[in-house]
């Protein structure tokens, strides 16, 4: 019986241990990794581990109220590269005004302006001039360029673009498919499939990706120690990006880097398209005549790239122009060291301009035109393809007629002057000094001194022979050496005119600092208190606005009454006037100008009052004490 009973337990002890568990014991088991890694994603981000990626945000040492793109966002296209480039501080209001006008431009380092400050570039260019003309509109001209980026980025910041309320988007891109950020050609590269790389740069936003990414690099580390970085420090970031250098026409690689733009593009557009967005794209342009081909390879299907270029400066001399353009066009289209884009890049551009009605500006065709034989050389450019001055404005002014064309432009009143007039304005208030030129040209001698312009190894004897010939190369030098800042060489040049009493090279100087930093309020209290100091009172008008428009204060709204009293505009003193004495700085002297103009605006009770105020503060002011008896008189 007891047998019996055991080996009735025995079954029932098997059949339980062979029943199904209970569906949530599955749930907690899934739940389990899950819960994990949201409890370590939310551990990370309290201890602010890792890099944040969110693509906008409050910058406080820029401005506290605006939105600028973020300083940390290359950090997260240059894993692992000795320079990461950097986010240019143009800020926009959290909040958009009622009057704004908000256009976000997107592209590399030609769209930064490189190698000139972002004063130079051509989305500063299109705003000064929306500016001028749209005098009563917000403008705001946010410039999202960054050296060495390519559309797998562009694609990446659509979205955060889309939720800032854009009236425009602007795109210059594609010269950065190979050897840009994720390229296929690329040092930073995860390979070629375009899924992947959009995936893989969704992910990286979770610090626990970061987390994992800097644990394998660790690893890797450990067991690759080259030494390489250290005697490499010195490269640019252009030959850093250098991967997979040498890319064939029409090989696996060159269609890869096709069809990436491409899908990248379309992706662009529908996300654009989907928000009702108006986008125009730039067709790109580059150096032809005067670039030679960086690499030349010999196969079956086409003649080396340089032997194709040296034919064409034959032809060019001997005055087969038509030859000559064939000529020059093959030979970047075989060059093997794909920095600039290949002519297929810009048929992607018509293509889907085309397919989703999206207006196309030729860029390269606005260069080709202003070139002699049609052929864009150093008349444009600095380099292999980046513009000059002249091309900077010329992309400004391209993009401009096609914003006029396509009834894009502010909905605001017009300033009643021409475009012509506009121009000229514009050209000779242009905020670049021969600083900056001097830095652009320091950039331009360490990128052409270096490979791949020259042979790998070979010194920068560009760099080596240069003089330094003034003050203003002295200075120009310790920015590019980063051991001073923009901003405060710029300072110290104007000090240095101020000293010498050039006046007008010194305000060159501050404008400079005011178009870069336009929310820095300090340059503004000092050139026009310089200005009111020297007798420029009409002078310091338009900055003593600006800056209280920035930050209103004692000092902003004190010389503002003071200054409009001065040049008898009583009106227009009082209310800066009333808000000065608001400030426990408020003096005898601001108290007797406010007693003016409350008697010039026809208010003798209050300029009574305030006169009084005055000769309390000093009650031996002759000048105040005349005043108070001539206006007491005219009550009896």
């Amino acid at each position: 019986m007891k047998k019996q009973k055991s080996k009735e337990n025995i079954e029932a002890n098997v059949q339980q241990a062979h029943k199904q568990p209970p569906k949530w014991f599955y749930l907690i088991l899934f739940a389990i990794p899950i819960l994990f890694f949201v409890l370590l994603e939310i551990g990370l981000r309290v201890f602010n581990y890792g890099h944040d990626f969110t693509v906008f945000k409050v910058v406080t040492d820029y401005h506290p109220d605006k939105l600028f793109l973020n300083p940390e966002i290359p950090y997260k296209y240059f894993y692992g590269t000795r320079s990461v480039p950097s986010a240019l501080p143009d800020g926009f209001d959290k909040n958009k005004k009622e009057n704004a006008f908000r256009v976000f431009v997107l592209g590399g380092s030609s769209t930064a302006g490189w190698p000139y400050v972002p004063n130079a570039s051509f989305p500063r260019q299109l705003k000064r001039k929306l500016e001028l003309l749209y005098p009563n509109n917000t403008i705001e001209v946010i410039n999202l360029g960054i050296s060495a980026i390519n559309s797998y980025t562009l694609r990446d910041f659509i979205p955060a673009v889309l939720e800032q309320n854009p009236d425009l988007i602007l795109i210059y891109a594609g010269h950065n498919e190979y050897y840009g950020a994720l390229g296929v050609g690329s040092t930073v590269s995860i390979g070629s499939s375009r899924r992947l790389v959009n995936l893989y740069l969704w992910l990286y936003n979770f610090k626990t990706t970061q987390l994992l990414r800097d644990a394998i690099s660790w690893i890797w580390g450990l067991f690759n120690k080259t030494g390489e970085i250290s005697e490499a420090s010195n490269e640019t970031l252009m030959s850093q990006m250098i991967g997979n250098s040498l890319i064939a026409f029409d090989s696996e690689e060159y269609k890869a880097g096709i069809e990436q733009f491409e899908g990248n593009l379309i992706d662009i557009i529908e996300m654009i398209r989907s928000k009702n967005v108006p986008v125009i794209i730039g067709k790109l342009t580059c150096n032809l005549r005067d670039q030679k081909p960086f690499v030349s390879i010999k196969n079956d299907k086409h003649p080396p790239a340089e032997e194709l270029f040296n034919r064409a400066k034959e032809e060019l001399s001997k005055g087969n122009i038509s030859e000559a353009q064939n000529l020059f066009q093959l030979a970047k289209e075989y060059d093997a060291l794909r920095f600039r884009a290949p002519q297929k890049i810009n048929d992607v551009i018509s293509e889907v301009g085309q397919k989703f009605n999206v207006p196309v500006v030729d860029i390269d065709s606005a260069f080709r035109q202003l070139s002699p034989y049609q052929l864009v050389g150093y008349n444009l450019t600095v380099d292999h393809l980046h513009p000059n001055i002249d091309g900077y404005r010329l992309i400004a002014e391209t993009f401009y007629n096609q914003m006029k064309k396509s009834n894009l432009l502010p909905k605001g009143d017009r300033a009643n002057i021409s475009e012509a007039q506009a121009d000229s304005i514009l050209t000779a208030n242009f905020p670049f000094t021969a600083l900056d030129s001097t830095l652009a040209n320091f950039s331009i001698i360490v990128l052409t001194g270096q490979y791949p312009f020259v042979p790998k190894g070979t010194p920068n004897y560009k760099m080596l022979n240069y003089k330094m010939n003034s003050i203003v190369d002295t200075i120009a030098a310790a920015i590019f050496n980063k051991q001073i800042k923009w901003e405060t060489a710029h300072s110290k040049l104007a000090e240095y005119y101020l000293n010498k009493n050039d006046v007008e090279n010194f305000i060159r100087e501050m404008e400079a600092i005011i178009a870069e930093r336009p929310y820095y309020n300090v340059p503004y209290r000092t050139l026009s208190a310089y200005l009111i100091d020297k007798g420029y009172i009409e002078r310091a008008i338009p900055y003593l606005k600006k800056l209280d428009a920035i930050k209103s204060d004692f000092f902003s709204n004190k010389w503002l009454g003071q200054v409009y009293l001065k040049l008898n505009d009583a009106k227009t003193s009082l209310p800066y006037l009333q808000k000065a004495v608001q400030y426990r700085e408020a003096d005898y002297q601001l108290w007797y100008n406010l007693a003016g103009a409350y008697y010039l605006n026809g208010n003798v009770e209050l300029a009574i009052s305030s006169i009084e105020r005055s000769l309390q503060l000093n009650p031996k002011n002759p000048l105040a004490i005349n005043f108070y008896n001539q206006i007491k008189a005219l009550k009896q």
